[in-house]
């Protein structure tokens, strides 16, 4: 098994995917109509300049384009190199190039001038960055007064999952835990983004039981984390996560990880 850096691995799992994990999320993070709800409370208008911070391999920078329509833009943002390559050429295929523009970071800081977008959009990545003021701060640089910025993250206190129960799933992230550098980030967002100065904060917590499996991915990372953690034996990972699969086979799987939705107006 490969040598990790505890201290950095949270970050270091995204700049480096490997292939696995990258097919997966291709089609793990498409936008579905489903999933509408996420983006209401940000009111993305047609003309916006948006900002998809973390876009991953282009799924919801997908969906932003068609929102924006042709008279705006999507400024799809990540630390991983091959999901943008991807984002671009997904974004081509689906024919909206034209108001997309991609950019590849090293760390933290947004490629964009003060003041410069009607809205930004982060949607599960808070949960991995080493500050979070500071990048709710950064935010908060780039939209124009009157913009707003929609952060949704989950809070990982608060997953379950059967039939592991309690006491198994605890174990099982405790292992897992160096993967995200603030495991619980849905419960602070709220202060956080009032302690930065945002106006009219919202805040809205969305759950649903995934009883089909569709999160076996998810549970399946956080088996592998937990086995690159050491803290944990690999036959004992393994035995959990094929607790999981049977339920999956059975029929009496279910999952919740609730979603916090935090819109801040600036």
């Amino acid at each position: 098994m490969n040598t990790i850096n505890k201290d950095t691995y949270y970050r270091d799992h995204w700049v480096e995917v490997e292939q696995e994990r990258v097919d997966a999320y291709q089609e793990l993070f498409k936008w579905r109509p489903e999933m509408d709800p996420l983006l209401a409370p940000a009111d993305i208008q047609e003309g916006h300049i948006v900002v998809d911070y973390g876009c991953g391999p282009g799924g919801l920078s997908l969906e932003l384009a068609r929102r924006v329509g042709a008279g705006g833009l999507v400024h799809g943002i990540d630390l991983n190199a091959q999901f943008i390559k991807l984002a671009v050429q997904y974004l081509a295929e689906e024919g909206f190039a034209e108001r997309t523009q991609f950019h590849h970071v090293s760390d933290d800081r947004i490629p964009l001038p003060d003041q410069s977008v009607d809205r930004l959009i982060c949607k599960n990545v808070l949960e991995y960055v080493p500050d979070v003021s500071a990048t709710i701060a950064e935010f908060r640089r780039v939209v124009k007064p009157g913009g707003k910025v929609h952060i949704l993250d989950s809070d990982w206190g608060m997953l379950v999952v059967e039939p592991l129960g309690h006491e198994k799933l605890a174990e099982l992230f405790a292992a897992a835990e160096h993967a995200y550098h603030t495991p619980r980030i849905g419960r602070i967002l709220y202060s956080e983004m009032k302690k930065a100065g945002y106006a009219d904060v919202a805040v809205k917590i969305l759950a649903s039981a995934d009883t089909r499996g569709r999160s076996a991915l998810v549970l399946h990372n956080m088996v592998n984390y937990a086995k690159t953690g050491g803290d944990i034996d690999p036959a004992r990972a393994d035995a959990l996560y094929a607790e999981i699969r049977q339920s999956i086979k059975e029929g009496t799987f279910m999952m919740i990880l609730p979603q916090f939705l935090v819109t801040g107006q600036v």
